[in-house]
């Protein structure tokens, strides 16, 4: 059994790989299939049939994605923006897997800690060790772990990237406190800073670098929209914390929206007083 550990997992995108959202459009063949055997291989041997992949049948039920734009001149891009403007670089890999070992609690764990940290991206467990993208020990901070984990997730927010971010754990590891923060943080005003979670540390650093690309390039007139939506899913259900009175919401996808959830409540933010009304 994986000890009580929350794990922050910093996604580009559910995809293969991170790329910037499109759309693609598909049209219906009228073109009949000839019952002759034109797939077959040629019976003469020194004939080479040329490999295309367009030729190819797709037997997946949903449209085909895009073609990607070429990974090493976006990141090259991405990591030369980042440079000019004295930000961590953005990250293109995919899938990162963080581990935050909680600190035991002195009225309720017993015995010693059976998790070790190794090294950076390393831990072991009775014995056994385990390697992930980074781990963070007990001495970490709300703000080590914003600065790891959210910074990064911001600045491919911006450079057009669809980006999340969740924790997931056993009761009681302390995934709320990572995402949020201590309890009752979002209803009170004067919460330390130290203590603040990914979820508002993020919108904090996206409502400022926001202000900042737009002062910057105030001669292009860039225009950003952010929109705020919250859901439930309990028991297989989706439920709209916006709007509690819509529940067992339907999750969707198609072509221009990918993966969303139909009806779901939207609100346009733009200030963290906006989010956490």
């Amino acid at each position: 059994m994986l000890p009580r550990n929350p794990i922050a997992r910093d996604t580009a995108e559910l995809p293969s790989s991170s790329s910037p959202s499109s759309s693609a459009k598909t049209r219906p063949s009228s073109r009949k299939h000839k019952p002759s055997k034109e797939n077959d291989p040629p019976s003469d041997h020194n004939i080479i049939v040329p490999y295309s992949p367009s030729h190819v049948k797709s037997k997946s039920p949903l449209p085909p994605r895009p073609p990607s734009s070429n990974p090493l001149k976006r990141k090259l891009a991405l990591d030369t923006i980042a440079a000019e403007n004295s930000l961590p670089a953005t990250t293109d890999s995919g899938v990162k897997v963080i581990v935050r070992m909680r600190p035991l609690r002195k009225d309720k764990d017993e015995g010693d800690p059976i998790v070790q940290k190794i090294s950076g991206d390393s831990l072991s467990i009775n014995g056994r060790t385990f390697t992930f993208d980074s781990v963070a020990d007990v001495e970490a901070t709300q703000l080590d772990i914003f600065e790891h984990v959210g910074v990064p997730l911001v600045e491919n927010c911006l450079a057009g990237f669809n980006s999340s971010v969740f924790a997931y754990g056993q009761t009681g590891s302390g995934k709320t406190y990572t995402m949020w923060g201590p309890a009752n943080s979002l209803a009170e005003e004067n919460v330390a800073k130290e203590q603040q979670g990914l979820t508002p540390c993020v919108f904090e650093r996206l409502f400022a670098r926001i202000k900042e690309e737009q002062t910057k390039h105030s001669d292009q007139q860039l225009n950003y929209q952010c929109n705020c939506s919250f859901l439930e899913i309990y028991n297989e259900q989706v439920t709209d914390l916006l709007d509690p009175s819509q529940r067992n919401l339907q999750i969707r996808e198609d072509v221009k929206s990918g993966v969303y959830v139909e009806n779901l409540t939207e609100n346009q933010v733009s200030t963290m007083e906006d989010v956490t009304q």
